[in-house]
């Protein structure tokens, strides 16, 4: 299981085998275990070098957000109720269909990273948010 650090390239994605008829486009992440803060991820494909100051509006390589809701404290600690549950790895899909599928018009076809950052709700990336998990995928059907 991979710890996730912001700014990191998660993946890479062959957009030749992608195409864009597709009805649906998501991002997955698979193995996830339940962060101990709450904070926004926001994720790029082919945009390497993402930081929390890399634009979301117009950007043509943002794809979207995911909000994750923490079980601890502010600080990203586990409360003591939430460590006595039982935190099993779960799966989460972020719906990007309309933003891959005009990605992919514009970009050819070529591998491409993806990116993700993680942010406050202020916006201030946070380097090291204290999620854990096994991988992300891109599927599209």
């Amino acid at each position: 299981m991979a710890s996730l650090r912001s700014g990191a390239q998660v993946a890479t994605v062959p957009l030749d085998k992608l195409g864009t008829d597709f009805e649906r486009g998501e991002v997955r992440f698979d193995g996830l275990t339940l962060p101990g803060r709450s904070f926004n991820l926001r994720v790029f494909v082919d945009e390497p070098g993402a930081n929390a100051q890399t634009p979301t509006e117009g950007n043509p390589h943002y794809l979207g957000t995911q909000s994750f809701f923490g079980a601890g404290t502010e600080h990203g600690e586990l409360d003591p109720g939430a460590r006595n549950r039982q935190l099993e790895p779960t799966q989460i899909k972020l719906n990007v269909t309309d933003k891959l599928r005009a990605f992919i018009r514009q970009a050819g076809k070529k591998n491409v990273p993806i990116t993700v950052v993680a942010v406050d709700r202020d916006g201030n990336e946070i380097p090291d948010p204290g999620l854990s998990f096994e991988g992300l995928s891109l599927v599209t059907s």
